[in-house]
Order: structure tokens, then C-alpha cells, then sequence
């Protein structure tokens, strides 16, 4: 053949070449592009393998954090948040493995236009700023602070009742979360300290108290020692833990009409407030360390106030008739049964 043809192909691009004989003048063909198949009307053309990379690259889902807003995680914490104050909840983060669970709360979500996030547990620790999220994190609005007029109108209605917790100088979160969990646990009906020493309920400290922030009040006192001496106006006995001085805890009975004192494990109750205080006490031990976690002596004093809520004035009152003291009787002998902290009642009880 006289004429043949030259066919090359690269990167996409068709070059057709005719090669000229003697006789016949030279052709110049342009070349030309193939279309790639992946291009479509109405659509960008995005090479198939960056499609496939965007595609598993979804964009973050964290939402910006505004004022007033706290990033709770737990799995205990989240629950109560939901249970308590919906309507504070702005988004959910949950891992997969979780979504069984919640799924009730993912549903509240989905009917109310509330948006929640299914993510990994590395993205989850970047969003709840700890590892310890137990697969679940709400952004929602921060837990209502109390002050002093709420603090008056729960005193003066008669709502506030003992036992009740004062924290002075105690500012570690997990020692606050653990303050609140074993508070509510016996029966405390608030926690106060002062508006300047109090810290915030952060995100740590609602973890650990799994579920006790939402329900138990925590009042923040503009003049805590005016305040005191209020509840000690109203029939409250102010007592002060201490670490190495005061009577024993077991000494006498409490009382569930007290308001107990817990100070800082280095620095202990400040001086002003230990001056308003009507009893001072103290949890024997071996002295071998310095003293106990302030949440630990927080649980093994409110188990005293529990085992014995009726204290020495309350038992004045109650045996001023004879009906007082038959109600008191039999209020002990009631006690007597479930109380097994001694040979000879945990006798009686199998009796």
C-alpha cells in the first residue's frame, strides 16, 4: 500500500496521521480530545477516583460552640439531660454502638428538628475534648446557676430541706461530680458555697456525678456567711468537718437538720466559716495519711446523717409526751431491723 496509516494514542487524546505518497499533498488533521466518560450534562467533571476520595471524606460534623453552651458526655449525664431539659439540647454526637441505646433520644431528635451525628470514637474524643465519653455527646445549653434569690425563696417557701452540703474551697471537678453523686444518693436537698469560691458545673464534673447534677440544686451565695447564719436562724445546725480536731462523728447523732461543711484536703474550712459553725467533728482513722478524699468523707459523713436523721433536739421534742416517745420508740426498733452494723443487731434481724 502506498498510503498507511500512523495511529498513536496518549493520555486521552486521538492523533490520526494519514502519511503522504508522492503524488499527494500533504493533510494536516487537528487533533482531537475523547470526552471521558464520566462527564455528564449538568455536572462538574470530578475524576472518578477524587468522587470515591470525597465521598469517604464527609464533611466535620461539629458545631460551633456558643455562649452558654457546655459539651456534656457520659452516657448517665446525657440520659438525665434528656430526661430533665430537653428542650436545652442542641445536637447529639453518638458512636454506633450506642445508637440502640438512644434510641429513643435519637428519635425525640428527628421529631423535633434537633440534629445528632452518628461519628467514630476518635472523632467523638475530638468533639467531647476526653476519651471518657462513653460513646455519647450533647451540646446543650449550660445547667441553670442558682443564686442567692432563688436560694431565699427555696428557704422561706419551706422547699429546702436537710441534710444540705456547704463547699468551701473545693474546686477539683471529679471531687465535685463524686460530691453530687453520693448527695443525691442520701438525700441532700442542695449544695451551697459561695458566688467567688464556687466553681461551674463543667462537663468533668456532671460526668461523674452520673445523672446528679440535673436534679440536685447547687446555689451560688453572694454573702454565704450572712446565709448561714440564715439557716442557722431557721433551725439548721451548721457543723464542720475537720481533719484532726473535733468529736468523733460517731460520738452523737447528727441529725438530717444540719448543714455539713466540707473544706479543700489542703487547706481545709476557711477560718470565717469555721467561726460560724456549732459543732465541730471529725472521722477517726489510723492518722497513717494526712486525711481522706473530701468526697469520701463527704459519703461517710451523710451515711451517719442517714442511719441517724432524728439528732439530740429533734429527740428532746419527739419524748416531750408520751406520744412522742412511742413514735420515737418505734421509729428505733423500725432502724433496728435493717441496721446489721453490729453482732447483736444483725442477731436480731435473723430473729
Amino acid at each position: 500500500m502506498r498510503r498507511g496509516l500512523l495511529l498513536t494514542i496518549f493520555t486521552g487524546e486521538l492523533l490520526i496521521a494519514m502519511k503522504p505518497s508522492h503524488s499527494a499533498k500533504p493533510k494536516s488533521l487537528k487533533p482531537f480530545k475523547l470526552k471521558p466518560p464520566y462527564a455528564s450534562k449538568g455536572r462538574p467533571t470530578v475524576a472518578p477516583a477524587l468522587a470515591t476520595a470525597t465521598a469517604k471524606s464527609p464533611p466535620s460534623p461539629e458545631r460551633h460552640q456558643g455562649k452558654n453552651e457546655e459539651k456534656y458526655h457520659g452516657l448517665r449525664a446525657c440520659e438525665a439531660l434528656f430526661a430533665r431539659r430537653p428542650s436545652d439540647i442542641i445536637r447529639v454526637y453518638i458512636v454506633d454502638q450506642r445508637r440502640r441505646h438512644c434510641a429513643r433520644l435519637l428519635e425525640w431528635c428527628a421529631s423535633n428538628r434537633r440534629g445528632f451525628q452518628v461519628v467514630e470514637q476518635e472523632n467523638l474524643s475530638r468533639i467531647s475534648g476526653t476519651i471518657h465519653h462513653e460513646g455519647i455527646a450533647i451540646l446543650a445549653r449550660e445547667i441553670p446557676r442558682l443564686g442567692t434569690p432563688e436560694f431565699s425563696i427555696a428557704l422561706e417557701s419551706g422547699r429546702l430541706k436537710g441534710p444540705l452540703l456547704y463547699l468551701d474551697g473545693v474546686h477539683n471537678p471529679h471531687n465535685v461530680g463524686s460530691i453530687l453523686r453520693t448527695a443525691s444518693h442520701f438525700g441532700v436537698g442542695a449544695v451551697l458555697g459561695a458566688r467567688n469560691d464556687l466553681p461551674p458545673l463543667s462537663p468533668a464534673a456532671v460526668r461523674v456525678a452520673e445523672g446528679a447534677a440535673e436534679c440536685l440544686p447547687v446555689y451560688a451565695l453572694a454573702d454565704a456567711a450572712a446565709d448561714l447564719e440564715r439557716l442557722k436562724g431557721a433551725g439548721f445546725q451548721i457543723v464542720a468537718s475537720s481533719s484532726h480536731r473535733g468529736d468523733p462523728v460517731y460520738a452523737s447523732p447528727l441529725g438530717s437538720n444540719v448543714v455539713l461543711v466540707l473544706g479543700s484536703e489542703g487547706e481545709g474550712i476557711s477560718r470565717p466559716i469555721e467561726g460560724l459553725a456549732d459543732r465541730l467533728i471529725q472521722i477517726p482513722g489510723t492518722s497513717v495519711v494526712e486525711s481522706l478524699n473530701v468526697s469520701v468523707a463527704c459519703g461517710i459523713l451523710l451515711s451517719e446523717v442517714w442511719r441517724h436523721p432524728i439528732g439530740p433536739s429533734a429527740r428532746v421534742t419527739a419524748g416531750a409526751d408520751s406520744a412522742g416517745r412511742k413514735a420515737l420508740r418505734a421509729d428505733n426498733r423500725g432502724r433496728q431491723r435493717f441496721d446489721t452494723t453490729s453482732p447483736s443487731r444483725a442477731r436480731r434481724v435473723r430473729k
